[in-house]
């Protein structure tokens, strides 16, 4: 991908969006890291493989990296040959604590801003892209962190699932004039598109593949 602005593509669940904003990038992408670290201690994430097939129906190799595993120089060695990140969502400062430990932050951060790398981000991944992520703290979440500073990408804390009873917290949320940033409320329906400084909220419902064109007829 050529250097330009950043680019960025955050959701709460659905990826209908997802492929025409693959479209719209400078060049289209061939190759995509798939971090899928912040599901690891859940019992069950079938969303991590849906996301691998969307990618891979929109024409790119995937290349997983489980941050909960990588060193740093793994981390650098799959970032150099990929144009596309997609970070998956589970547990918020699980997901942190090994995008610290595993120099992610600093790496992908890098690469984001220079505009050499798209950043795809689900539910605790779009968090991740803002400022800080602790609206996300879950006393279930089996990350241990001395800060909830995220990548700085966007300057403003997503806040997914709006629809799953959230709403009235969500608004609290933003509303808190302590808050450490302004806060953006979504649902899974909807997404954040982002390019440069420029970012605005659209529809994105459900993925549904494209059917398969009918074969053709053999002549009579």
């Amino acid at each position: 991908m050529n250097h330009g602005p950043q680019r960025l593509f955050l959701g709460s669940a659905g990826l209908g969006a997802l492929p025409a904003w693959i479209a719209s990038l400078p060049t289209m992408p061939s190759r995509a890291a798939l971090i899928p670290t912040a599901a690891n201690p859940l019992p069950s994430a079938p969303y991590v493989r849906a996301a691998a097939d969307l990618l891979e129906a929109e024409g790119m190799a995937v290349d997983r990296l489980d941050l909960e595993h990588a060193a740093p120089v793994d981390v650098q060695r799959v970032l150099d040959r990929v144009q596309v990140v997609f970070v998956a969502g589970g547990y918020a400062l699980f997901l942190l604590q090994h995008v610290r430990r595993s120099g992610f932050d600093r790496l992908a951060a890098e690469a984001v801003r220079a505009g050499s790398l798209a950043y795809i981000g689900f539910s605790a991944g779009a968090a991740l892209a803002g400022p800080d992520l602790s609206p996300l703290h879950d006393e279930d979440d089996p990350g241990a962190v001395t800060s909830t500073a995220g990548l700085g990408l966007v300057p403003f804390a997503v806040l997914a699932h709006r629809n799953w009873g959230r709403a009235a917290r969500h608004d609290r949320l933003a509303a808190d004039p302590d808050r450490p940033c302004p806060r953006v409320s979504i649902n899974d329906d909807q997404a954040i598109t982002v390019t440069d400084s420029h970012w605005q909220i659209q529809p994105s419902p459900a993925y549904r593949p494209p059917t398969a064109p009918p074969p053709p007829s053999r002549p009579r």
